[in-house]
């Protein structure tokens, strides 16, 4: 009777380890979404203010993880067309222009270009735009493809808990069996 309660025990042992691993280790996928930022449209516009960045509805708190990615071509006037990347025929801010920007709530802009990955300093919706002083004489656009981070799913949090509740029940009943 005794090897059969062992057994049993130690069957349950390596469930309850097996539950408690898949709960550690699932976490929910990390989801890709595109955005179409338009040089014109989505220009930030800094003397003229007539335009605004794309606002992309993607919520991200300070420390988050960001990657983006971006490909196409937009034009700012005066430099040729350009990629994601945009050009050193002039600067601004410190970035290229004609460049793709990020900007979280209300910090400051980032210059993505064609690849981004790195944490964000802000909370708030993610902002995508076209670095320029002015959006009259823009054409193009690039496809900016978003990253965001991988949120657990809710069964995760549910299987690692039962996990740690079945651990702790065959610890107890071992060290009772013990005594």
């Amino acid at each position: 009777m005794k090897s059969k309660l062992v057994s049993s025990v130690a069957l349950f042992k390596n469930v309850a380890v097996a539950t408690l691993l898949a709960g550690a280790l699932s976490s929910g996928y990390a989801a890709t979404q595109s955005f179409e930022v338009f040089a014109k449209d989505n220009s930030t516009a800094f003397q003229s203010e007539d335009a605004s960045a794309l606002d992309t509805g993607l919520m991200f708190n300070s420390g988050d993880a960001l990657q983006v990615t971006a490909t196409g071509t937009w034009n700012g006037g005066g430099c040729g067309d350009v990629g994601p990347d945009g050009t050193n025929c002039w600067s601004s801010q410190g970035m290229n222009a004609f460049s793709l920007v990020g900007r979280v709530g209300n910090g400051d802009y980032f210059e993505i270009g064609s690849s981004y990955n790195g944490t964000t300093s802000a909370s708030g919706n993610l902002y995508l735009a076209f670095l320029d002083s002015d959006s009259y004489n823009n054409t193009g656009s690039v496809m900016a493809e978003v990253t965001t981070p991988a949120v657990p799913e809710p069964e995760t949090y549910a299987m690692l808990i039962a996990g740690l509740g079945a651990l702790t029940f065959v610890t107890r009943r071992r060290s009772n069996s013990q005594r």
